[in-house]
């Protein structure tokens, strides 16, 4: 399902149903709520979002996530991460902000530096 121009309030660029199993990289453009398995990594621009019994295998790259399900890789955003309650994530994050609910999994080392984008920190963390 993709956000037409009528209908803007739509945050949700796309979405990956329940029965989808994708074996390769995904890159989103806008938001991507995934509810099916993704052996590969994910980038997008948007906030990435991910259902309770959700699976993915790779690093996950976005402005924000807000992640349920199981990871398996690496996580790193732009502005806020959220582990959902039922979330479990095996590796390492990097957020600016990060909210873990009651009840979310974590192994891993965490590093709450500002990303000015994908990939790097800002100059002042570089020092």
């Amino acid at each position: 399902m993709f956000q037409s121009e009528n209908n803007k309030n739509n945050k949700m660029s796309s979405i990956l149903g329940p029965e989808i199993e994708i074996k390769g990289d995904v890159k989103a453009k806008g938001s991507l709520l995934i509810y099916g398995k993704v052996l590969g990594n994910i980038t997008s621009s948007g906030t990435v979002s991910t259902a309770n019994g959700s699976y993915i295998k790779g690093n996950i790259e976005s402005n924000e996530a807000n992640l349920s399900g199981h990871i398996e890789g690496d996580v790193e955003v732009k502005k806020k991460l959220i582990l959902g309650n039922k979330s479990h994530l095996s590796g390492n994050l990097r957020a600016s902000i990060l909210t873990i609910e009651e009840g979310a999994k974590f192994d891993g080392m965490c590093n709450m530096a500002k990303v000015d984008s994908i990939g790097s920190t800002s100059k002042a963390e570089k020092k």
